[in-house]
């Protein structure tokens, strides 16, 4: 873990950038009890923390349609999006001992306020803050339903690509969602298969979700940022917020429970679920893939899909090389963009869900190995 390079803190007189050194880090080592690098303690992170704890993991019972509960850990939960609910991507809720994390506030209020209310059912306190993963609508559209005196974190990156390019894509959704929910309705009427019609089903109820959130929808910023990591030290364990750089997205950031061998892996990793490739670089995908497998953990929450294990970062991996082959040996025969999603799925992905992601993710990879042969050309 390396030394961590930046706070920000995004007040209402400001920005003010602090660094280790300065005096007003007593802020944030009051209310979070942070220990910014290894350099302020004199030792590793991973030092400070005891052994593992024994795993364990069991559904728990709470009433929301959004997401189902599922205990990881004693005071470490997973919110995992329901069938037929408006969560849309999968959350965390961690109990520190004496602070509560929520990472991932899901895509619409009413998903976040269960989620809000379910950390603290689970740990009768208020939650203390709120982590940001990446800027992508269904993971932090959320966080509107969060008051002002919670902080809400991500990297620095993030909170630039939410008013960039996420403010773009939601200008889209605006315009074209209901554009977009007719098409699929239209679809599923049409598909025969059954299998067909649940995935759509799935989509459909997607753009239902933001169809219904954007009349009421209000961007709440992250008021703090980094720009490599936290580390959140509890009473009862610690808890450290990385970042290794954007795969997924620009910038993409991960939890980790060194504790517990637990790490909240939002989009960076799908599980029976299409990955979204073109918003990334598959080439730093593998790469992150691979500095989180050196922390060795034992469970992986993705940002959709069930909870897993090791094994599923190299599935993960496993399908960006085998559409990496599919579009190259397209290429080397002479296929056109235009022909490139005539490609067939190969049958161990059939069932997973957002089967359109597949034909895009070809076409983005197509382009990429289009634009490499040019550069190397020239």
């Amino acid at each position: 873990m390396p030394g961590f390079l930046c706070i920000v803190y995004h007040g209402i007189q400001g920005i003010l950038k602090i660094s280790a050194k300065d005096a007003v880090w007593a802020y944030f080592t009051e209310k979070f009890r942070i220990i910014v690098g290894a350099s302020l303690v004199g030792q590793p992170v991973s030092s400070l923390v005891p052994e593992r704890k024994a795993r364990m993991r069991s559904t728990i019972s709470f009433g929301s349609q959004h997401f189902r509960l599922e205990q990881l850990a004693d005071g470490i939960y997973a919110a995992l999006h329901a069938d037929g609910g408006w969560a849309q991507s999968n959350a965390g809720i961690i109990d520190l001992g004496n602070r509560t994390l929520v990472f991932d506030t899901l895509l619409t209020p009413e998903a976040a306020a269960d989620l809000q209310s379910a950390a603290e059912s689970l740990t009768g306190r208020p939650v203390d803050a709120v982590i940001n993963s990446h800027y992508h609508n269904d993971h932090i559209w959320g966080n509107q339903v969060y008051p002002a005196d919670i902080d809400i974190i991500s990297t620095t990156k993030t909170r630039e690509l939410i008013t960039t390019r996420g403010a773009e894509e939601d200008q889209w959704f605006r315009d074209y969602s209901q554009q977009r929910l007719d098409t699929l309705v239209a679809q599923r009427r049409e598909a025969r298969d059954e299998v067909a019609q649940a995935l759509l089903a799935y989509t459909i109820i997607y753009y239902q979700a933001i169809i219904a959130t954007l009349p009421k929808l209000q961007i709440r910023l992250p008021n703090i940022t980094f720009t490599e990591g936290l580390t959140f030290m509890g009473s009862k364990r610690s808890a450290e917020l990385i970042t290794y750089g954007g795969g997924h997205t620009g910038s993409d950031a991960i939890l980790y429970l060194p504790d517990d061998g637990i790490v909240f892996m939002a989009d960076l990793l799908f599980i029976d679920v299409h990955p979204w490739l073109p918003d990334g670089d598959p080439g730093e995908t593998r790469r992150i893939l691979a500095r989180v497998r050196n922390l060795h953990p034992k469970t992986l929450v993705p940002g959709h899909g069930p909870v897993g294990q090791i094994s599923h970062l190299d599935a993960m991996v496993e399908y960006i090389d085998t559409l990496d082959s599919l579009v190259r040996e397209a290429v080397t025969q002479g296929v056109a963009e235009q022909d490139i999603d005539k490609i067939t799925m190969p049958r161990r992905y059939e069932r997973w869900i957002f089967p359109s992601f597949f034909p895009a993710n070809l076409k983005f990879l197509y382009q990429r190995q289009m634009s490499a042969r040019v550069d190397a050309a020239n």
